[in-house]
């Protein structure tokens, strides 16, 4: 093989692409272990069940906020330096979560949080941009996007052991801290673009440089970027995603306990069931996503009614803990398995020069969900049983599928081909 046809190095994926997947995965264990020890912290804190929803989308109340200035921030002064920020911010932050005295002060720490980590995955869509060639994006967001499940399979059984080991302060800190170590490494081993990276192969360079514009929209202004039809379609399907999902994904560990009646530790590795299911469905997923000719909207619709369907019949239709247990798993599978081809779509749809504020937008609008759902979920159950609110979350979700079918129906097309149909991006259906 000679020097012209050999495989360029991987170097953007065994450097940068798995740092993107821990980084992602240690946030989201970071704001989510709280799940996990919601029953010890009730009682230490005398939080009836409103009060709770209301303490599990404080993270959410921070983290809308930094989206869109998170984005601008990336692409003006650098995702590198975004990132290590946030990171170190959030590291500290899920340290002294189990140390709030009271109410306000937990209330404020989880803000703070959010705030950190709002700006996070907005500087990933700006490494995604420039670092991986139009025809690997599509991948590379998937790895990142693992981490959503996957974290929760990891840390609620792990969170629940030292919760029972020790105590849910002691969880905090020792799932805080990788936090911080990821910070030093980021730094040490990551530039903001490929051209910076003088540790970066000639060849690999090149292939970056020459093909990163692929699947991706023209350069244009942020206002007329923000504001386009399609992005406002996003911003809808993805709000209603996530009253279900982060609903789900905070009061599971509840929910579980409800109808198990185990210990906290038996609970973590129960939760951690529809976890893996869901880290598994994601990988099949997104490998058919990148094969097939259908629109991504449609994939996206069907994940998100098949899961929309199984949290409605866990309501509606009695049974054992194993059915019970059966259909949060399929709910989980339709809840994640479409986030790495949610995020590919909506990459392949926003101007390449405004990728960080565009995918801030989506995130900014979708994470409302994050505040509106788990209080939803708390009102609804009434201060009774959870089950007994948690069926809300389906009807969200089919809502969600709906838009996203409208999307798809309407002609907005992953190809970049439509460049020359308009700002609405509208195409015939083939």
């Amino acid at each position: 093989m000679t020097a012209d046809t050999a495989v360029p190095p991987r170097a953007r994926w065994w450097r940068v692409g798995v740092l993107l997947f821990l980084i992602y995965l240690v946030c989201y264990a970071d704001r989510s272990n709280i799940s996990v020890a919601v029953p010890d912290m009730v009682e230490h804190l005398r939080l009836s069940g409103t009060i709770t929803g209301v303490v599990l989308s404080a993270f959410f109340w921070g983290y809308v906020i930094t989206q869109v200035p998170g984005g601008f921030l990336a692409t003006k002064i650098g995702p590198k330096q975004v990132i290590i920020a946030s990171l170190a911010v959030v590291g500290v932050a899920a340290c002294v979560t189990g140390f709030a005295p009271n109410l306000p002060a937990l209330l404020a720490i989880r803000f703070v949080m959010g705030l950190a980590e709002g700006a996070v995955f907005p500087s990933f869509a700006v490494m995604f941009v420039r670092w991986f060639p139009g025809r690997e994006r599509g991948r590379a967001v998937s790895l990142t996007q693992y981490a959503l499940p996957l974290s929760s399979a990891l840390m609620a059984p792990i969170a629940g052991w030292m919760i029972d080991t020790w105590h849910f302060q002691t969880m905090f800190v020792l799932q805080g801290i990788p936090a911080l170590i990821l910070a030093a490494v980021f730094y040490l081993l990551v530039p903001n673009d490929p051209a910076e990276d003088k540790r970066l192969d000639p060849a690999e360079l090149r292939l970056i440089l020459a093909e990163r514009d692929e699947e991706t929209k023209p350069e244009s202004g942020l206002l007329k970027a923000l504001t386009r039809p399609i992005v406002a379609g996003l911003c809808v399907t993805y709000f209603l995603w996530i009253t279900g999902m982060y609903a789900f994904g905070l009061w599971l560990p509840t929910l579980i306990k409800e109808i198990s009646s185990n210990g906290i530790e038996a609970v973590g590795w129960l939760t951690a069931i529809p976890y893996a299911f869901a880290t598994v469905a994601m990988y099949f997923n997104s490998r058919w996503s990148d094969k097939t000719s259908l629109s991504r909207g449609w994939i996206i619709a069907t994940s998100l009614s098949v899961a929309g369907l199984a949290i409605l019949a866990q309501h509606y239709i009695s049974g054992g803990v194993l059915w019970q247990m059966i259909l949060l798993c399929v709910a989980a599978v339709g809840l994640y398995s479409s986030f790495g081809t949610w995020w590919t779509w909506v990459l392949s749809q926003v101007p390449r020069n405004q990728a960080g504020p565009s995918v801030g937008l989506v995130n900014f609008v979708g994470n409302f969900g994050g505040i509106v759902g788990p209080i939803v979920v708390g009102w609804a159950a009434g201060g009774d049983s959870l089950a007994g609110g948690f069926y809300v979350l389906g009807f969200a979700l089919i809502a969600s599928a709906a838009v996203a079918a409208v999307l798809a129906a309407r002609g907005y097309d992953r190809s970049p081909e439509l460049e020359g149909a308009g700002d609405h991006q509208l195409v015939s259906e083939k």
